[in-house]
């Protein structure tokens, strides 16, 4: 929300007030009155730009750049600071002072950048270079594209080439009325454009093509034999799984690492597609990393490819719970147990067993999250609750998410009756506190097949089923997995 206001004096100046509203950053903010974040900030006296709050109104100076000259970018999965720069006719340095970049180096996947294009622009993009810098980043995004809820899954093409719809997809709480004003669409033709026939009808993880948004350039600087390179989500949150995916127009052998892990790669379709799916460990501190991969063609020498990717906190709650057994509150059990599961569900499987998005355990209400901090007894916040919970009555099925084989129907101290199954490439679910186990170790399972019934083993307050996801020895949210198809 914005007011002008005009001081009587010889120059006419005109003062401009913005009241911050729920969502907005100072970059888009400065963005939007065609300033720098840092113009903004100076007028304001704000030294950290994440301190803004809903309702502070701010003092916007004039504009010193016009707005059909200034881009935002969102830097992609292999870009490095000098193709952006040259996909826009300006320098490496214009970069760095535009955004007060220490480095170039420093850029990171998702990372938003302001643009002023220069005079004249390249009919297209640099492509390839010999190899890639150790600098690159993730995904080009139009001007809206810091909104929540961004779709970032797109089939990117190099500059030049064809590229895919804008998409949005629908998170929790969304209604359309909401999703065309953020995009100063209307009602109608977002529903036109989708085939909507109730406009009312979301749901979550749907997606939305969002007409008459062009998206920008893709500047990716990567070896010759690169296709594309994908990063989705761009901004990795803890606790939730990532995809990476890297196409080569011929076969070629990707290793790399992350968080200081060793990559499980993918290989498919002859060794030209390669698919890498991470899981971000809860307690990650929030900071930038670096993605390294090693690329070994069929012929010739192995080529790096790099990528800084921001993590942030999953934003989950806080639960204080009260049990009985103290006993089983002892570290000494609780991390031999997670070390036991933690060793079975690292391995890895190389066939894929699951095809489509993993189904619910069991027919009964959710009352218990993914993530949320726990305090037993009064003690600290220092455990999380590591997968979701579903309050089912004492006999209720306990069903398989999906194809897989067993490799545990077993009692636990604290999970109690416990069946582990095994869908392959590095993917276990869980299914703890049953009252009984009905199948065994080794055993071929099928989505929705009854593998037990619900219980209140091991460390319970009562009868209920919790269901965890394990990828590469990491517990993830398993609801995501539920709302989306993974690689």
């Amino acid at each position: 929300m914005t007011f002008a206001l005009h001081a009587q004096d010889e120059s006419e100046s005109i003062f401009t007030i913005h009241v911050v509203q729920r969502g907005e950053t100072l970059f888009r903010i400065a963005l939007q009155h065609d300033l720098f974040a840092e113009q903004v900030a100076a007028a304001n006296g704000i030294t950290d730009s994440n301190s803004i709050i809903v309702g502070q109104r701010l003092i916007i100076p004039l504009a010193t750049v016009a707005s059909d000259q200034r881009l935002a970018h969102t830097v992609s999965a292999g870009e490095t600071l000098a193709s952006i720069a040259a996909a826009y006719s300006r320098t490496e340095a214009d970069l760095l002072s535009l955004n007060s970049l220490e480095s170039a180096e420093a850029i990171y996947v998702g990372q938003e950048l302001v643009i002023v294009p220069g005079e004249t622009e390249p009919e297209t993009a640099p492509t390839t270079i010999p190899s890639a810098g150790a600098d690159s980043s993730d995904e080009i995004e139009p001007l809206a594209a810091s909104a929540p809820g961004i779709e970032s899954r797109l089939s990117f093409a190099r500059y030049g080439d064809p590229i895919a719809p804008f998409l949005y997809k629908v998170r929790s709480g969304d209604t359309l009325f909401e999703i065309a004003l953020r995009y100063n669409q209307t009602v109608d033709a977002l529903a036109r454009e989708n085939n909507l026939l109730d406009p009312g009808l979301l749901r979550v993880g749907q997606q939305l093509i969002i007409p008459g948004i062009q998206l920008p350039r893709l500047a990716q600087d990567l070896p010759a034999t690169v296709e594309a390179f994908t990063i989705d989500p761009q901004v990795l949150e803890t606790g939730r799984s990532v995809r990476i995916e890297l196409r080569t127009s011929e076969a070629a052998s990707i290793s790399g690492q992350f968080l200081g892990r060793e990559l499980r790669v993918i290989e498919r379709d002859d060794a030209r597609r390669h698919n890498i799916i991470v899981g971000v460990p809860m307690f990650t501190e929030t900071a930038i990393y670096p993605l390294t991969l090693q690329l070994q063609p069929a012929e010739g020498d192995a080529v790096a490819i790099a990528a800084n990717l921001q993590v942030v906190g999953g934003g989950y709650g806080y639960q204080t719970i009260t049990i009985n057994n103290n006993d089983l509150l002892a570290p000494a059990i609780e991390e031999a147990e997670i070390e036991r599961l933690t060793q079975l569900m690292s391995g890895f499987t190389t066939d894929r067993y699951w095809l489509n998005s993993l189904s619910l355990p069991a027919a009964a209400a959710m009352n218990a999250v993914f993530g949320t901090l726990r305090s037993y007894n009064g003690g600290e916040y220092n455990r999380y609750h590591r997968g979701v919970d579903f309050a089912g009555a004492p006999g209720t099925s306990v069903l398989a998410a999906a194809d897989g084989t067993v490799v545990i129907a077993d009692r636990l101290q604290i999970r109690g009756n416990t069946t582990i199954i095994d869908h392959g490439w590095g993917v276990f679910t869980l299914y703890a506190h049953q009252r009984e186990t009905l199948v065994e170790p080794g055993q071929v399972v099928a989505s929705g097949q009854v593998i037990g019934t619900v219980g209140s083993t091991g460390r319970s307050t009562g009868p209920h089923l919790h269901w965890e996801l394990w990828l590469n020895g990491v517990t993830v949210d398993p609801l995501q997995w539920v709302q989306e198809v993974f690689p």
